[in-house]
C-alpha cells in the first residue's frame, strides 16, 4: 500500500505550481502517490502537470471541470489510495522531509490526524521570521477539545498542514462541503470532533506563501454567502456531535474577524452588506446562547444594532469604521479582529456549563 496519497487542487497556477511539484517529488519519503487535480485551469497549469505526470510514475493528473476548492479536493479524496491523506494548495511547499516525519509520529501516536507547525513565505519564496506556532509554547502534545489553552491555539482551520488517516475520514465521510469558502474549517472541525486521538508536532512541515492569487481570499456578496452556509453546517455539526465547548472557542476567535471583513470589504456594496448582516443575523446572535462576549469595544455598538436586526444603523457605524480601519496599524486593525487573553480567561466563568455538550 501507499503510505501517503498527497492531493495538489490547481487552478490556473502557472507561475507556481512547477516549484510545488518538485518540493513533493523531492519528499524523503518514497513510497507516496501525487494527485494532481487540475480543476479546469485556462493557463499552462495543465501542460506544466503533464509534463511531470510523464516523468514521474507515482503522480495521477485528473483533469477536471472548474468546481472549486471543495470540488477539486474531494475528486482526490475518490482517487487516493494511501494510508494517510495529505494536502497542498498549488502555490505551497513541503519541507523535503515532511511526509517522513508526519508518517512517522501519525504512525508511532496511532492517531487519526496529526497537525504541524508551518512558516509564512512572500510571494518570491523569502521565509518570514516566526513560525505559526511558538516552539517555545508549543510542544509535542496529544489534543484535546476541552483544552483551550494549547491543544486550542494549533487546532486550525487549514486543511494542508495536515496528515489523515484515510480509513478515518472513510468511516466518518468527512469530505469538503461544496459549494462553499471555508471549506477547510468544516473538514478540520469534523476531524476534531469525530477523531478518537489527535496529535501536535511541533516541527514546521508546510510553507504557506502569502501571494495575492491565494485561493482562500474572494470577499465578495457570493464569499459571504459562502461562509454562512459553512459555518451553518459546522455549527450544526459541533451541537449534533457535543462539540459545543470546543466551538464557542472557536466562535470567540473569528466572530469579530467576519464582521471586520465584511466591514473592510471594497467587493461588496452597502445595500449588499446590509444584505449579509441579515444572513449572518443567526451567527452575530450566537454568542448569547454560547456564552461569548468577547467582541472589541469598538465594534459593541454595530453588534448591538445587528442584534436588534436595525441593519440600517448598524451599515452606518460599520462605514464609520470602515474609514477608521483604513488609518490606523494593521496591529490595531488586528485587536479589534480578534479577542485577547483576557477575553479567553473571562470565558472560562462558564466553561463548565458547555463540557460534555
Amino acid at each position: 500500500m501507499t503510505d501517503i496519497s498527497i492531493i495538489v487542487p490547481i487552478y490556473n497556477a502557472e507561475k507556481y505550481i512547477e516549484e510545488t511539484i518538485k518540493s513533493i517529488i523531492g519528499q524523503t519519503l518514497k513510497n507516496i502517490e501525487i494527485i494532481l487535480v487540475n480543476d479546469g485551469s485556462t493557463d499552462s497549469s495543465k501542460k506544466i502537470c503533464e509534463k511531470y505526470a510523464n516523468f514521474d510514475k507515482r503522480i495521477i493528473l485528473i483533469n477536471k471541470e472548474n468546481g472549486g476548492l471543495a470540488d477539486a479536493r474531494n475528486a482526490g479524496l475518490k482517487r487516493a489510495s494511501g494510508k494517510y491523506i495529505m494536502f497542498i494548495d498549488a502555490d505551497d511547499l513541503y519541507e523535503p522531509d515532511s511526509c517522513e516525519h508526519m508518517y512517522r509520529v501519525i504512525e508511532e501516536t496511532n492517531s487519526d490526524y496529526v497537525i504541524g507547525n508551518y512558516q509564512m513565505m512572500d510571494d518570491d519564496g523569502r521565509r518570514w521570521n516566526n513560525v505559526a506556532f511558538d516552539v517555545n509554547v508549543y510542544d509535542e502534545m496529544e489534543l484535546d477539545l476541552n483544552d483551550h489553552k494549547k491543544s486550542f491555539f494549533v487546532m486550525n482551520s487549514t486543511a494542508w498542514n495536515k496528515i489523515y488517516r484515510t480509513e478515518f475520514l472513510k468511516q466518518n465521510r468527512i469530505n469538503f462541503k461544496v459549494p462553499a469558502p471555508a471549506e477547510d474549517s468544516y473538514f478540520t472541525l469534523m476531524c476534531f470532533i469525530k477523531a478518537k486521538k489527535g496529535a501536535y508536532t511541533p516541527k514546521v512541515i508546510y510553507l504557506y506563501r502569502n501571494s495575492p492569487n491565494s485561493l482562500s481570499k474572494d470577499c465578495s456578496l457570493k464569499y459571504f454567502k459562502g461562509i454562512n452556509s459553512s459555518y451553518k453546517a459546522t455549527y450544526d455539526a459541533m451541537k449534533e456531535n457535543k462539540g459545543l465547548f470546543f466551538y464557542r472557542y472557536v466562535y470567540a476567535k473569528i466572530n469579530a474577524y467576519i464582521l471586520c471583513q465584511i466591514i473592510d470589504s471594497e467587493k461588496v456594496k452597502d445595500n449588499e452588506k446590509i444584505e449579509c448582516l441579515s444572513e449572518f443575523s443567526w451567527y452575530f446572535t450566537l454568542g448569547e446562547e454560547l456564552k461569548v462576549d468577547v467582541i472589541h469595544k469598538s465594534l459593541q455598538k454595530t453588534m448591538l444594532y445587528i442584534k436588534k436586526h436595525d441593519y440600517i444603523n448598524a451599515l452606518k457605524e460599520m462605514n464609520i469604521l470602515k474609514e477608521y480601519r483604513k488609518n490606523i496599524s494593521l496591529d490595531k486593525r488586528k485587536r479589534m479582529s480578534f479577542p485577547t487573553k483576557e477575553d479567553y480567561l473571562e470565558m472560562e466563568k462558564f466553561d463548565k456549563d458547555f463540557i460534555g455538550k
